[in-house]
C-alpha cells in the first residue's frame, strides 16, 4: 500500500467469497436503494443538528502492528475538521517526534509539530487529504444523498449467503476535490451498506480498494465505527492478506467547537 494513503478499520470480519454475479435486471432505480440506506442511516440534515463531534481514531496495520491514533473533531456545518496525533507510526511524519495538528478551516487546510506551521507542499497535500477523508469516512452514508451524486444500479452479488444490490456512485464535475468511483454493496436485508470499492484520484489510483464496515447506532445515527480495507479488484477479489484497520471510539457530540479553532496558526 501506498505509505501515504490513510484508510483504514478494525477487527474481525471474515474474508469474502464471492460466489455469483447477477447483471441481468437493470430495472432498479438505484437512488431509491440509497434512499434507503439513508432511512436506516440517518440523514446528513439529522447528523448537522447534533452540530460537531469529537472522537478518537485509531488506524493499525494487521502485519506490522504500527499504529496513527488521531483525536478528532468536525464541525458540520462547512465540513470543517482537526486533529492531534498522539501516535503516528504509520502514514503521518513517521520519522519525527513531537505533536502533530492538522487542521482545515472550509478554506484551506494546514500541519503544524510542535507548533511550528509546516510549509511543504507535500505535507499540506497530505494534511488536505486526511482532514477531508477522514470526515468523509465519518459522514459517508449520511452523505449518499448529496447534490451531484450519480447512481447505477449494477446488478446482484452473492457474498457470503447474501445476495447484495450493487449500486455504483460517480460524482459531477466539479464535485469534490476529485472524482472518485464507489461501488456500494447494499445488504436487502438491513438496508446498510456492509462493504463498498472505491478508487483514491487524489494519488491517481484506479485499481480499487475494499472497505468493510460494522456500524454503531449514537443518537438517532449509524456510524461506520469499524473497518477494514485491503486492495482488491473490481470483483472484490482480494489481491493481498495485509489487512488496514480502523476503528471509531469515545465518539461525543455537541462539543461547543468554535469556528475560529479550526484556523490556521499565525506562526
Amino acid at each position: 500500500m501506498n505509505k501515504i494513503i490513510y484508510f483504514f478499520l478494525p477487527v474481525l470480519f471474515a474474508t469474502n467469497l464471492v460466489l455469483a454475479v447477477d447483471n441481468s435486471d437493470k430495472s432498479k432505480d438505484p437512488k431509491q436503494l440509497i434512499v434507503e440506506v439513508v432511512s436506516r442511516t440517518g440523514s446528513y440534515e439529522k447528523l448537522s443538528s447534533l452540530v460537531d463531534v469529537a472522537y478518537t481514531y485509531t488506524t493499525s496495520d494487521s502485519a506490522t502492528g504500527a499504529q496513527d491514533i488521531s483525536k478528532e473533531r468536525y464541525i458540520f456545518n462547512g465540513e470543517l475538521s482537526w486533529a492531534k496525533y498522539v501516535r503516528h507510526e504509520m502514514h503521518v511524519f513517521p520519522d519525527k517526534k513531537g505533536e502533530i495538528i492538522q487542521g482545515y478551516n472550509g478554506k484551506e487546510s494546514w500541519i503544524t509539530i510542535d507548533g511550528k506551521l509546516i510549509d511543504d507542499p507535500m505535507a499540506i497535500k497530505l494534511s488536505d487529504f486526511l482532514r477531508k477523508t477522514n470526515f468523509y469516512w465519518f459522514a459517508m452514508m449520511q452523505k449518499l444523498l448529496d447534490p451531484g451524486i450519480n447512481y447505477s444500479y449494477e446488478g446482484t452479488k452473492l457474498v457470503n449467503g447474501i445476495n447484495y444490490e450493487l449500486v455504483k456512485i460517480t460524482f459531477e464535475t466539479g464535485v469534490g476535490d476529485v472524482s472518485d468511483t464507489y461501488l456500494l454493496y447494499i445488504n436487502p436485508n438491513t438496508k446498510l451498506v456492509d462493504q463498498f470499492l472505491f478508487t483514491v484520484m487524489d494519488f491517481n489510483i484506479t485499481d480499487p480498494y475494499l472497505m468493510l464496515v460494522e456500524y454503531e447506532q449514537m443518537d438517532g445515527i449509524k456510524l461506520p465505527v469499524k473497518r477494514k480495507l485491503i486492495k482488491s479488484n473490481w470483483n472484490g477479489d482480494l489481491l493481498e492478506d495485509n489487512w488496514m484497520l480502523e476503528i471509531m471510539s469515545d465518539i461525543k457530540f455537541d462539543n461547543s467547537f468554535k469556528k475560529e479553532d479550526f484556523d490556521k496558526p499565525n506562526k
